[in-house]
């Protein structure tokens, strides 16, 4: 039985669900096209605050996908511990309860640095990953396929297409989310 559901509950999709995705579909959307609006072609988000717009976007992001996350527990009958606002652990807490993996720690942990960095230095890399590394992973890819590290000192720059990549990552986490509360997953009676 999963922690804090009940035997033999029934999976509800409710209003508030559709309503969490929805808005996360929507600000990635909106984020991945450089603050642009339907039909607008991506374009560069520039300026003197370029950093902290970029930081404060992704922040709303992982605010959407923080409650996202609560809802799909709560139409599981998955009780989470409450005002959990770390999006990555919020979410390996509730995959664990579900028994499905979870891919995307590691990567929403990353961002999570990136989009402080962004937020609170301007971009500066100011710390890296742990204490004493000389490097921060950001939460996108960089040449080879994997997440690009930058050495600290570094300004944290990233270009259209990769501010897009990470918000269409957060609409597969969202579709994602969307189908484990919907339906049976892997160890549920």
């Amino acid at each position: 039985m999963r922690r804090g559901a009940a035997r033999g509950a029934v999976t509800v999709v409710s209003p508030e669900l559709i309503r969490a995705h929805a808005t996360l579909q929507r600000g990635s959307h909106f984020l991945g096209l450089g603050l642009g609006g339907p039909g607008a072609a991506p374009r560069a988000i520039e300026g003197r605050y370029r950093a902290k717009v970029i930081g404060n976007g992704l922040r709303e992001l992982d605010r959407f996908l923080n409650l996202l996350v609560g809802e799909t527990a709560r139409c599981r009958g998955i009780t989470l511990p409450g005002g959990e606002r770390n999006t990555a652990n919020k979410l390996a807490r509730l995959r664990h309860a579900l028994r499905v993996p979870d891919p995307d720690h590691a990567r929403l942990v990353a961002l999570g640095r990136s989009r402080n960095c962004l937020f609170h230095c301007a971009g500066t890399v100011r710390r890296g990953d742990g204490d004493g590394e000389a490097v921060m992973t950001t939460g996108w890819h960089g040449e080879g396929g994997g997440l690009r590290r930058v050495p600290v000192g570094a300004e944290l720059v990233l270009s259209p297409a990769e501010l897009s990549e990470i918000c269409l990552f957060y609409r597969d986490i969202a579709d994602r989310l969307l189908a484990e509360a919907r339906g049976p997953t892997n160890g549920t009676p």
